[in-house]
């Protein structure tokens, strides 16, 4: 009896640090995700919307089905020296763990660069 009950508790401690882990690595897919979305604008010869692309693929190549609802914003602001980009991902985390909790993950990224010369 005690050792059916020791090994229950070592069950749901072992998967909630499993769940724990998949939370900090769907952050930390999500913030990498704004930061190459936000790169991906400021490239030279690209389109800023490529950064919505490069984004969403990104998270679905790293984080697979772990992220539910994934939205990718941008917004570009500039003057006639500089352009600002500034891309934002968000979703829901669907926990595997012994706590069917959903966890809301979210990201920002800006970045910016100065116009080329014609």
């Amino acid at each position: 009896m005690d050792a059916t009950l020791s090994i229950i508790i070592l069950l749901v401690v072992v998967l909630g640090a499993v769940q724990v882990a998949l939370t900090l690595y769907a952050r930390n897919v999500v913030a990498a995700a704004a930061h190459e979305g936000a790169r991906a604008a400021i490239e030279l010869g690209r389109n800023p919307h490529d950064a919505l692309v490069v984004a969403r693929s990104t998270v679905e190549r790293s984080a697979g089905g772990l992220i539910d609802r994934m939205q990718v914003t941008m917004s570009l602001d500039g003057t006639d020296a500089r352009s600002v980009v500034q891309v934002r991902v968000t979703g829901l985390l669907d926990s595997p763990g012994p706590v069917p909790l959903r966890f809301p993950v979210s990201s920002v990224a800006t970045s910016s660069r100065q116009k080329a010369p014609e």
